[in-house]
């Protein structure tokens, strides 16, 4: 997303959309699979623009397992407009109803969660609470010079893969800390400020 990262919202949605529209049909760069939309979006939000894998063989090449990896990659979808707006595409176009999660990545014994304008109930939300981080850290009312270098240490003590819960009251933090995670290569999980989920990036 490092590409449209300084368009308008509505300029990075068509950005998206017209990816969608560009990868229709397109085949998993390791197995050969057909890779659906949601697929694709989750390739677009995590950098494997160029080269569509599935779901599988993402979480395999990320050391993680499928359902964690996929509930961590759908929160981080939900919470950015440009690509709820590529996923709710694609499940209109697959034939899936866009308020539910979509069976192509989801079996049936699984929860299907609802999108609603409910403000006490949000799918991202409830994903980021059935998930345990493995570090947490209250940077308080800390600046953006000094939160982000506290925030690079704390990171680097942890291993790749991690998450790390960062509690940061900063006002600008919604700002500061999506932007420094693009420039990292760290995943931002979900951000309701003043509580952001990062996620440890490879390497």
């Amino acid at each position: 997303m490092a590409d449209i990262a300084g368009a308008g919202e509505s300029i990075r949605t068509e950005v998206v959309l017209e990816y969608l529209e560009h990868v229709q049909g397109a085949r998993c760069n390791t197995c050969g699979a057909d890779v659906c939309g949601h697929e694709a979006v989750i390739c677009l939000a995590i950098g494997f623009k160029n080269s569509p894998r599935c779901l599988s063989c993402l979480a395999t090449g990320l050391a993680q397992g499928r359902e964690e990896f996929r509930d961590h990659l759908f929160a981080y979808v939900d919470h950015h407009e440009c690509l709820r707006a590529g996923w709710d595409w694609a499940s209109r176009d697959e034939g899936f109803d866009p308020v539910s999660l979509p069976a192509c990545l989801w079996s049936e014994g699984e929860e299907a969660a609802r999108v609603t304008d409910n403000r006490d109930h949000h799918p991202e939300r409830d994903v980021i609470r059935r998930l345990h981080p493995d570090a947490e850290w209250d940077a308080g009312d800390m600046g953006c010079g000094d939160l982000v270098l506290e925030l690079r240490m704390c990171l680097q003590s942890m291993k790749p893969g991690n998450v790390l819960k960062v509690t940061a009251r900063d006002p600008g933090a919604p700002e500061d800390l999506p932007a420094w995670c693009r420039l990292t290569g760290h995943t931002l999980l979900s951000s309701h400020h003043p509580e952001y989920w990062i996620q440890r990036k490879e390497g």
